[in-house]
């Protein structure tokens, strides 16, 4: 099985970069071959683009409201950061009528503002071991290992 984990977010927008920083520490401790790490700033179509073409796609992003790190279906997911284009459900429902798409799973971060600032707070720092952790159990499931325990 071929996989992405992509980390969704804006660095200018303070927690709402959580997605980023949460795949960038993955990305150090990644040493499987059969799993890239990808940093996106835009939703929808790009995102939909990047995944193309892989066996199975996790996405992590900030979910303003949401409590802890929780695991979000497609339908329900609204991306955090700015979109001028067609949303991410909508962009991976056009692109699977003509391409491959891979299996969906998406980790939402809690957070509670978006506010410009390039530091995340510490209260959504405190997150990124416990989403680390759901995504190495969600690529176990997958059969699927990112990195040591």
């Amino acid at each position: 099985m071929y996989s992405v984990i992509v980390g969704i977010g804006n660095p200018l927008f303070g927690d709402d970069a959580i997605g980023l920083e949460v795949v960038k520490k993955l990305k150090e401790k990644n040493k499987e071959k059969n799993v890239d790490i990808k940093l996106c700033t835009a939703g929808g179509l790009e995102l939909a683009e990047i995944i193309a073409d892989y066996d199975l796609a996790i996405i992590v992003d900030a979910v303003k409201g949401l409590n802890g790190v929780k695991e979000i279906s497609i339908d329900d997911y609204k991306e955090s950061v700015a979109n001028h284009d067609i949303s991410f459900p909508s962009a991976y429902r056009i692109l699977s009528k003509y391409i491959k798409m891979p299996k969906v799973r998406i980790v939402g971060i809690g957070i509670n503002n978006i506010e410009i600032k390039e530091e995340i707070s510490n209260e959504t720092k405190e997150k990124i071991p416990v989403a680390i952790k759901f995504i190495k159990k969600m690529l176990e499931e997958e059969n699927e290992f990112v990195g040591e325990s």
